[in-house]
């Protein structure tokens, strides 16, 4: 079987299974397929995840330092510490509306 084979008989199962109603051991017993098996291949065919953000506390910093982030599609932001407040929220919606 070659891979886009298996892939897509996986895919079917994941499919069947979610419409099934039955857990994923359920599901497995029924039709006889091992249970690891099927949740690498359910893992390995989901939606890759975004990346989560880290949030990092800035204590301390002089108003006259200098921030730089890099953000997706190369984009490089740098500000001063004293315009963080204002201007990430600003950044971070732009972000999630960009989604």
């Amino acid at each position: 079987m070659t891979t886009i084979n298996k892939a897509q008989f996986w895919q079917d199962h994941v499919t069947a299974w979610q419409g099934s109603g039955l857990s994923q051991a359920a599901y497995c017993k029924q039709h006889e397929i091992k249970f690891h098996n099927f949740a690498y291949w359910r893992n390995r065919l989901s939606p890759a995840k975004a990346p989560s953000a880290k949030l990092l506390k800035l204590g301390g910093m002089p108003a006259s330092s200098r921030m730089i982030m890099n953000l997706p599609l190369g984009v490089r932001l740098e500000l001063s510490a004293s315009d963080l407040p204002v201007v990430l929220p600003a950044v971070l919606q732009l972000l999630r509306e960009s989604n």
